[in-house]
């Protein structure tokens, strides 16, 4: 009987450590991933056009304490629903309004989509997936790059993440599961619109048609009450945004959403092939192990199918849209990241010599993609680009990394070490998207106007400002002021048709800039360099107070300086 009494200490030990192994392997994903994601997340310039402007969104909500309508340059800007400027502008309100709270969003979001891949992979595989799938997706080229813009594309992913875990969940176990899920597309509908709905819907109908489970889909996964949750979550934004601003459905739902996905003229127009150099090159350096991946020898698994649908729908999806971007794809990497983590674990888990060669292939591989950076470092003056030229360093940086990382899994898969094997490839793979972040840095001359508008808020901090032919995005973030515009209006046009004083900020015609010119207040012209030789005749005599690669900040001759801010 005393035996009998202390059986069940073995069951309680094993469970217990299982849990802390469990914990461990979390904690390391996600402290490898918040190094990869916040590593000097402030320390360059935000860069042209999306970051500039959606911090300065942001800003301005501060500002003006109108959290309903987004401004740009003080004037409305519909094109995105706010959830990425709230989050964006609490940050701001935290930490100060400067480059690491405007980023703060976006690599927050890449965090918790790490986080819920583990989480996932975990409940449908088992601890050595969830670990890898968490770093697969972690150090996917595309994915990490962008945990460290601020687009609305990283906040959309792990919307979208979040949704899809939770309908499989439910699906598998039922409760409460879908009520996650009806809540991440509230969320993700505020973030980027009716597609952040749309996706989740079609990728869980074509699941249930897959398995043949769609009778009583109604009342098990609870879509009346759910499509209301989702509603009272995204729709009295859209209601109030409408009742304010005349004009605003016609313009979101007809242009941003219709338009934009069937008529090719209508914005980013690009072949419908666009998305698969994308996906190749978005999640290197794992694409190189997708060729020794023995997918016909995987048993069945349905949280593989679903991952397989939902990767394959957002493909197709956006392959079939006319306007496409880099970044529309990024929600497929979640579960295409734990798609790879298994199919690499089972090339891995092969003990016979087919499967050992497999593995050894993939180091050769990482290392002659390590040449092909040395050799594009090598001819990077003859690039039409000067991206390449400006980031030479960082290019080498990546090479030598990659080679090295090649030579030392391709060793250790041959002795049979495949976790050293694994380990040293994921480490690579770090320390290259580690390197070339620094290439951020080196190419901010060419992709930010930061270093140009605080000369110009240091020399002249109580003068107007005045784009000309183009608006820059950044110059009110920086200067803390608002732009008047001489030239095309591009995406500030629907808030200039509905502000009572456009008149005194939008300008089309060159006569109102030697109008602007000789208005003898305090005045600062930033202008591109290439239209300048036109303006001499025109302007007269200027004085540079600050200068780019691109553009130069200009006052007339003679004209009293602001004084700097004290």
């Amino acid at each position: 009987m005393a035996g009998a009494s202390r059986s069940p200490a073995p069951a309680a030990t094993s469970t217990a450590h299982d849990r802390r192994r469990i914990a461990i392997a979390f904690a390391g994903v996600g402290g490898f991933a918040t190094l990869l994601f916040f590593f000097h997340l402030g320390t360059y310039g935000l860069w042209e056009p999306d970051e500039g402007r959606y911090a300065e969104i942001a800003r301005e909500m501060l500002a003006t304490h109108n959290f309903i309508v987004p401004h740009l340059n003080y004037v409305p800007y519909i094109e995105k629903p706010p959830l990425l400027y709230w989050l964006t502008a609490l940050a701001m309100s935290l930490g100060g309004v400067n480059e690491l709270a405007a980023r703060m969003a976006g690599a927050l979001a890449a965090l918790a989509g790490v986080a819920m891949t583990f989480g996932f992979a975990l409940a449908n595989f088992d601890r050595r997936r969830a670990t890898l799938a968490g770093v697969v997706l972690a150090t996917s080229a595309l994915y990490a790059v962008m945990a460290q813009v601020l687009t609305t594309d990283m906040l959309l992913t792990a919307t979208i993440a979040a949704a899809l875990y939770a309908f499989f969940m439910h699906w598998r176990d039922g409760g409460r599961w879908c009520w996650l899920f009806y809540l991440a597309m509230g969320l993700a509908m505020l973030t980027k619109g009716p597609i952040g709905a749309a996706l989740p819907v079609v990728i869980g109908a074509i699941f249930l048609w897959r398995e043949r489970d769609l009778a009583g889909v109604i009342r098990r996964f609870r879509i009346i009450p759910g499509g209301v949750l989702t509603a009272a979550i995204a729709a009295p934004w859209f209601v109030m945004i409408t009742i304010r601003e005349p004009g605003f459905f016609d313009f979101y739902f007809i242009g941003e959403h219709l338009r934009r996905f069937f008529e090719p003229s209508y914005s980013h127009d690009q072949p419908i092939y666009y998305f698969v150099p994308i996906m190749l090159a978005g999640l290197m350096p794992w694409t190189l192990t997708l060729p020794f991946v023995p997918w016909r020898r995987r048993a069945p698994n349905p949280a593989r199918r679903f991952c397989l649908i939902a990767g394959a729908t957002i493909f197709v999806v956006f392959s079939l849209a006319s306007a496409k971007l880099a970044p529309y794809v990024l929600p497929a990497f979640p579960p295409l990241a734990i798609v790879i983590a298994d199919g690499v674990l089972a090339a891995a888990d092969e003990i016979d010599a087919r499967g050992r060669r497999r593995l050894i292939a993939i180091g050769p591989l990482l290392a002659l993609a390590g040449a092909f950076a040395i050799a594009v470092g090598i001819f990077a003056a003859r690039f039409r680009a000067p991206y390449p030229l400006m980031v030479r360093p960082a290019i080498y940086a990546a090479g030598a990394i990659l080679i090295a990382g090649g030579i030392g899994c391709a060793i250790a898969f041959a002795r049979r070490r495949n976790a050293i094997g694994l380990t040293i490839f994921a480490a690579a793979a770090a320390a290259t998207l580690i390197a070339v972040s620094y290439g951020r840095i080196l190419a901010e001359p060419l992709r930010s106007y930061a270093q140009l508008a605080r000369a110009i808020e240091h020399a002249a901090p109580d003068a107007r400002l005045v784009c000309f032919p183009r608006y820059v995005q950044s110059l009110p973030f920086y200067t803390r002021r608002r732009v008047i515009l001489v030239g095309d209006r591009t995406e500030l046009a629907f808030g200039a048709d509905h502000v009572a004083d456009a008149d005194q900020y939008f300008f089309y015609r060159r006569d109102a800039l030697i109008r602007l010119w000789k208005d003898p207040r305090p005045t600062v012209f930033v202008v591109d360099r290439f239209v300048l030789h036109q303006l001499a005749p025109i302007l007269g005599p200027w004085r540079v107070i600050a200068s780019d690669r691109k553009k130069l900040a200009i006052t007339r001759a003679g004209a009293a300086p602001s004084p700097p801010a004290r």
